[in-house]
């Protein structure tokens, strides 16, 4: 599989930030993409803190606040999404181990997503090769 940078099959997925941003800016490019590739994803979906931390900072920066609301609310009334309180001092000693350079949320996903044994959605192809590779 390709389109959205899978990393691994399952039932069970963690979707990275530029898919969440992608889904709730109309003007993304990657828009229309993202909407089919939610919609297409069946089972738990996995939101980890980090990365409501930032799409939620991105969304209002690129758009508004209110955009911030919205998908915060979205994870919040989804019952198929499970939102992960991330174990810091686990991520900090994987973030440590690895020697490519990459954002500490983007490690945390490539963590998370081994630990879980779920899929990775992405839209980044750095961290999908990275993902990939570790």
């Amino acid at each position: 599989m390709s389109a959205a940078g899978w990393i691994r099959f399952s039932m069970a997925h963690l979707v990275d930030s530029s898919v969440w941003v992608a889904l709730f800016l109309d003007f993304d490019t990657e828009h229309s993409k993202a909407e089919r590739v939610i919609r297409n994803l069946s089972g738990i979906i996995y939101v980890p803190y980090c990365v409501i931390l930032e799409v939620s900072t991105v969304l209002a920066y690129k758009h508004s606040k209110d955009l911030a609301n919205n998908f915060l609310a979205y994870v919040q009334d989804n019952q198929d999404f499970q939102v992960l309180n991330n174990d810091a001092l686990e991520e900090i000693e994987f973030y440590r181990t690895i020697p490519e350079k990459l954002s500490f949320t983007d490690a945390t996903l490539i963590f998370l997503s081994r630990k879980l044994d779920v899929a990775l959605v992405t839209f980044d192809k750095q961290l999908e090769k990275i993902a990939k590779r570790i």
